[in-house]
């Protein structure tokens, strides 16, 4: 039976439960930056030892050994800082795997205290497939171990002798152990995070809104196309619809990463958001557009929204990693003319092509 004191939902259909929608937002959190901070619970441990063992070595009188250690504690410690605060996380795992594998040769060369310092060897393939995925850090892993081999070959004055070719060979068995379990648990890792991605992909097809955007996904648009057509048909009503594409997303995507288109489009849904009337349905129509549908309207109408839409964009000021970007937008307007929805479709498609030949940061209607 139902609660006729319930109040009716007024929320558009397009709308994710609350609930549900923070949890996906919870498993699909910027994984640049998660990882970032997992390079710093790696930093911070490796810091701890490196101090460790410097200290260690001051106390056997090995100032010399110590001062290195020292050196390398420190570099990482800037590395991660220098990323932390201008914000460039991607390239703190390449130097932090770097600055382990120079280490690694460093200690080879040296033998480290009582040439022990190829044990460090066994800790590399987790630190570089850890922080470079499979496979850059499986590069990283196969290309210490060709440097290795030129420097115990006798390069740069390395003492041969230095080492037992048993004690050498086990160490390369071991490295070569390692690398191979590491693989295996980052191929399973891997393989679980897609599974997690396909799970979304079928939530989407299930529900109709976008979850970056908070706006109706391309499957209810296609869906409300097609019967505010069939409708308009029998009522001869004016019906109008506008692509919209940020201009230059696909060159700043190409120089700053996903993270640059992903907060284009949440500012772009915002603003629509705020301008369209209550009427109009906005919606993400692939990776690059946005489609509004405007029932009752007429060309004039369509094209004066669109161009107020143009100008709140315009506006506004836009700042990413450390870069003031202009933002515009191009608009293409199409009218309903008694024809079918593809061909609607392409109509105000071409005309946002057109748009963007002009130079972008306008509207053309037909």
């Amino acid at each position: 039976m139902v609660d006729r004191d319930l109040e009716i939902s007024t929320e558009p259909l397009w709308t994710i439960p609350v609930p549900i929608q923070d949890r996906l937002k919870a498993s699909l959190k910027d994984r640049e930056y998660n990882h970032f901070l997992l390079c710093g619970v790696y930093s911070a441990v490796a810091i701890t030892f490196l101090v460790l063992f410097g200290l260690a070595a001051l106390y056997r009188g090995e100032a010399q050994f110590a001062s290195v250690i020292f050196g390398f504690a420190v570099t990482t410690s800037l590395v991660y800082f220098t990323a932390w605060y201008w914000h460039h996380y991607s390239f703190t795992k390449h130097l932090l795997t770097l600055l382990m594998g120079t280490l690694c040769l460093y200690l080879f060369y040296t033998g480290g205290t009582q040439n022990t310092g190829p044990m460090f060897y066994f800790v590399f393939p987790l630190v570089a497939i850890f922080l470079q995925g499979m496979t850059v850090g499986l590069g990283s892993v196969v290309g210490l171990l060709l440097l290795t081999l030129i420097v115990h070959a006798g390069v740069l004055g390395f003492e041969t002798e230095r080492y037992s070719d048993t004690f050498f060979e086990r160490i390369i068995a071991v490295y070569f152990i390692v690398a191979m379990r590491t693989v295996m648990f980052e191929s399973f890792r891997v393989k679980a995070e897609r599974e997690l991605l396909v799970s979304i992909d079928d939530l989407n097809q299930l529900v109709y809104g976008d979850l970056t955007t908070s706006l109706a996904n391309r499957r209810l648009l296609e869906k409300l196309l097609v019967a505010e057509l069939a409708r308009i048909k029998r009522y001869h009503a004016d019906y109008c619809i506008m692509f919209i594409e940020p201009d230059y997303l696909r060159v700043h995507t190409a120089r700053f990463g996903g993270g640059y288109a992903k907060m284009i489009h949440v500012l772009l849904a915002k603003i629509l958001q705020v301008h369209l009337r209550e009427t109009d349905i906005a919606g993400c129509w692939d990776d690059g557009r946005f489609l509004v549908l405007m029932p009752q309207t007429v060309p004039e109408g369509a094209t004066a929204l669109a161009q107020r839409v143009i100008t709140e964009c315009s506006k506004q000021s836009l700042m990413y990693q450390g870069h003031a970007l202009k933002f515009t937008i191009s608009v293409g307007v199409a009218a309903y003319k008694a024809t079918t929805a593809d061909a609607f479709i392409a109509n105000a498609t071409g005309n946002l092509a057109q748009a963007r030949r002009d130079g972008g940061d306008r509207v053309v209607t037909n």
